[in-house]
């Protein structure tokens, strides 16, 4: 190999070098501006008298005053210790919409103070469920599915997919409808469907999007449940009571106690009341609430259980139903002059869980008062899958039932009645 010498090599640095020599002085450039303005008898006033009075003045002020009008004052970030003003060295143990119970259904009846008094919804919803049927129902079903699941033109960056089995393995990056937005899209397309088809009977019905509310308990600890309703369904009348007489007693989940699992921290503002349900909708129809696999999640990272996700109902419906009753009745309420009877619409966009809950108090369960009452279907799926075969939607597995439950909650409580 011979080697050559490079030809017309450049030295950037001495170029550099010699720019910044050249530029280091800047010459005047004569414009004639001041030839023209005093031949045309303009008087020219030296800029100078107005700029040196001004900073000399501002030079007499104090530095940190000038420095304030300047910058501004830089205030650091509240340290989050015991010198946070909310800082309270009784902790609060707080139940968010992450949580999930430990101990599933169980705990969480315990937690509410609810029993379960017979399998499946009341006899009520039975007479509901076979009263109303829109017209070709199931079609527009499927085409609300294919809408909400395959034809969006939303395309997001997923979650990474992980196998346990396989823990170094990495699956190609997957592009998508996002798991909040899918939830959104479906619900609000049925309940729309719903609101349609009935007509006059659902104007005495709202809706609200992302309500939060902040709940206080005391259980022999300070509690608080900070939840989201994804959508709400508010009506002028409440709906009745399904059940007077209680009868039951609640699990025994010993020696685990009902509190656990629940995150703890030590800034909260305690005795804090949230809730937005004001004014002449002021009573909680339907609540309809998302499972969002990126959002939920295990305190011990192991899978959610079908147990959690129906105790996550249970707790989300007992924490509307108290902010519900502290509204209408006062923040101090402990027995209720009437029961608050709600109901739930749990999904995933794929399984839906549909259950009521009735508050007859707001007492623990170490308190020997009247119970609260809790009626649920298991999940149902909607579909099995719903994916593109060789760039053609396919729907599998389609379940009619599903909408046949949602319908009788949209319809419970209006103004037509069974004949």
């Amino acid at each position: 190999m011979k080697i050559t010498q490079v030809l017309y090599k450049q030295n950037i640095g001495r170029l550099i070098k010699w720019q910044w020599r050249v530029q280091r002085k800047k010459t005047l450039i004569e414009t004639n501006a001041e030839k023209v303005l005093a031949s045309r008898n303009i008087p020219i006033i030296d800029a100078k008298q107005f700029l040196y009075e001004p900073l000399f003045e501002a030079q007499k002020q104090d530095v940190q005053e000038l420095f304030k009008n300047i910058v501004g004052p830089v205030k650091l970030e509240q340290k989050l210790d015991n010198t946070h003003p909310l800082w309270n060295d009784d902790p609060c143990l707080v139940y968010g919409d992450h949580n999930v119970l430990v101990h599933g259904l169980e705990q969480a009846k315990v937690f509410t103070n609810a029993i379960e008094p017979e399998p499946g919804l009341p006899k009520y919803f039975k007479e509901l469920y076979e009263a109303y049927k829109l017209p070709n129902q199931d079609e527009h079903i499927q085409r609300i599915i294919l809408a909400s699941i395959l034809y969006d033109a939303v395309q997001e960056k997923l979650p990474i997919r992980k196998d346990p089995e396989r823990p170094a393995w990495k699956f190609p990056r997957d592009y998508g409808i996002p798991d909040k937005r899918r939830n959104n899209l479906i619900i609000s397309r049925l309940l729309q469907l719903c609101e349609s088809s009935v007509g006059n009977m659902s104007s005495s019905k709202v809706t609200a999007k992302d309500v939060f509310f902040k709940v206080p308990l005391q259980r022999n600890a300070n509690i608080s449940l900070n939840l989201r309703a994804d959508l709400l369904l508010l009506s002028e009348t409440s709906l009745a009571a399904q059940m007077d007489d209680v009868q039951g007693e609640l699990p025994d989940i010993s020696p685990l106690d009902y509190k656990i699992s629940l995150d703890e921290i030590n800034i909260y503002n305690k005795n804090e009341f949230i809730s937005p349900i004001t004014g002449k909708f002021n009573n909680i129809h339907t609540a309809f609430i998302h499972f969002n696999e990126t959002e939920v999640k295990n305190l011990y990272e192991t899978p959610v259980l079908q147990t959690q996700i129906i105790a996550r109902s249970l707790m989300k419906c007992y924490a509307f139903a108290v902010a519900n009753a502290k509204s209408k009745y006062g923040e101090d309420v402990k027995e209720l002059p009437e029961p608050i009877t709600l109901q739930c619409v749990h999904t995933n966009s794929q399984w839906f869980h549909f259950s009521v809950f009735q508050l007859n108090s707001l007492a623990g369960p170490e308190e020997d008062s009247m119970k609260n009452i809790y009626w649920q279907t298991p999940l149902l799926k909607l579909y099995k899958n719903c994916v593109f075969d060789e760039g053609v939607p396919a729907l599998e597995d389609y379940n009619p039932e599903v909408f046949k439950h949602f319908l009788s909650f949209y319809m419970n409580g209006t103004e037509y009645e069974i004949k």
